[in-house]
């Protein structure tokens, strides 16, 4: 079977949920002999046409420019954006990209010849790209789902509209069938398409990872008390943490927190660290590659991913197969993954008292960090196995072709 999984975006830095799904799902669907490439917008304007990785190809189509002018404009300093919006976009640019990633799609379909295209949050794009193919009649009956990665979201189109993702998603929604990658999704996915009077089936699919990769090593020494990878952004409640190092330091001044990623809230938190006197405690690595994630993992005590907004939460059971217990928020997708004080420890979103007592517990509690951290490896086991989630989706393939 050859599957073509398409992406409006996929971050430069390599960071994010859905970027680490589909490096690992390619490598799975190779394994079983189908072929796999990644398509998705030009991040710069110099990008190349693909890059080959091991298990899959990504190809880069630039269109207008559009997605390469975005993150140029996520670069500036979020006091200089607003004085370059009249410099980086145009009222029609939304409309102009469409209409040259028509063609520039076309060609890769017409050379892969894909059996499935599956869309990741497509919300303003390539669903739009999609559409106008299908209308052209240049698709023929090729099958198209869509699997939606996150919460709907405020969004500021090109023109100046102010919309929500989830709205321009169902505005133009040309799939057969829309995966969500948890049940709060789905409903809330439910309820635009109804706005809409659309209907499409939305099913919830867990996203699975590789036990085989992220697996518990004992063996290994552990270099930090606290780990932290994914995005620094507010949803995820970074902000939160000088303060809770703070509250933590008391209690253990040489603890060592380890913190890795980007985004638009790090130079404010780096400074934020400084002025409270805690940047010590901090050993942030910045960009890594995902190749180095499961021994970060398992060079740490303990997991915390605090978010305010969550879909659904893939480097949480990532910690859990690692066997290394995590703190979360009772969010959303995190409330569907952890079982509060069984294999994980739940606070309120906001809250960073609570946050730094429940890692204040397991720090002081050797015995219940190995218990919750294996409790959480077998919850991975019997939930969110990848091959599981592979059996789940390749039926789903196979059901719509």
């Amino acid at each position: 079977m050859k599957i073509l999984h398409l992406c409006d975006s996929l971050n430069p830095a390599g960071l994010g949920g859905y970027e680490s799904y589909l490096h690992y799902l390619s490598q799975h669907l190779v394994s079983r002999g189908d072929v796999s490439i990644v398509v998705t917008q030009t991040p710069n304007r110099d990008s190349p046409e693909y890059v080959d990785h091991e298990y899959y190809r990504v190809h880069y189509l630039p269109g207008n420019y559009l997605e390469a002018r975005k993150w140029e404009f996520l670069e500036l300093p979020e006091d200089e954006r607003e004085s370059n919006v009249s410099k980086l976009f145009n009222e029609n640019d939304l409309e102009l990209n469409i209409e040259s990633l028509e063609n520039q799609l076309l060609d890769v379909v017409s050379e892969f010849k894909p059996d499935i295209i599956h869309a990741h949050s497509t919300y303003v794009v390539f669903n739009r790209v999609l559409s106008k193919l299908q209308e052209r009649g240049s698709l023929g009956e090729i099958p198209m789902i869509v699997t939606i990665h996150g919460r709907p979201k405020p969004l500021i189109l090109p023109n100046g509209e102010q919309t929500t993702d989830f709205d321009s998603f169902t505005d133009v929604c040309p799939f057969d069938l829309i995966v969500a990658v948890s049940s709060n999704v789905a409903d809330v996915l439910d309820e635009y398409l109804s706005r809409k009077e659309l209907d499409i089936p939305v099913l919830p699919l867990y996203a699975g990872i590789d036990l085989t990769v992220f697996y518990p090593t004992p063996e290994i020494e552990k270099k930090w008390d606290i780990a932290f990878l994914g995005r620094l952004e507010k949803m995820k409640a970074v902000d939160l943490f000088p303060e809770m190092l703070v509250q933590l330091k008391q209690d253990f001044p040489d603890l060592k927190m380890l913190m890795t990623g980007e985004g638009s809230l790090k130079n404010s938190l780096l400074e934020e660290f400084d002025r409270l006197g805690v940047s010590q405690m901090v050993h942030y690595l910045g960009v890594v590659e995902t190749e180095r994630v499961p021994e970060l993992i398992n060079q740490s005590c303990i997991f915390i991913y605090p978010s305010r907004e969550e879909p659904f939460g893939l480097s949480i059971i990532e910690a859990m197969a690692c066997g290394v217990p995590v703190v979360t928020t009772n969010v959303f997708g995190p409330s569907e993954i952890i079982t509060n004080e069984l294999d994980g420890l739940v606070v309120n979103p906001n809250d960073v008292r609570a946050l730094a007592e429940a890692i204040r517990t397991l720090l002081n509690n050797k015995q219940l960090r190995m218990k919750i951290g294996l409790q959480g490896r077998t919850t991975v086991e019997k939930r969110f196995d990848i091959n599981q989630h592979l059996e789940n989706l390749i039926s789903i393939y196979q059901d719509l072709l």
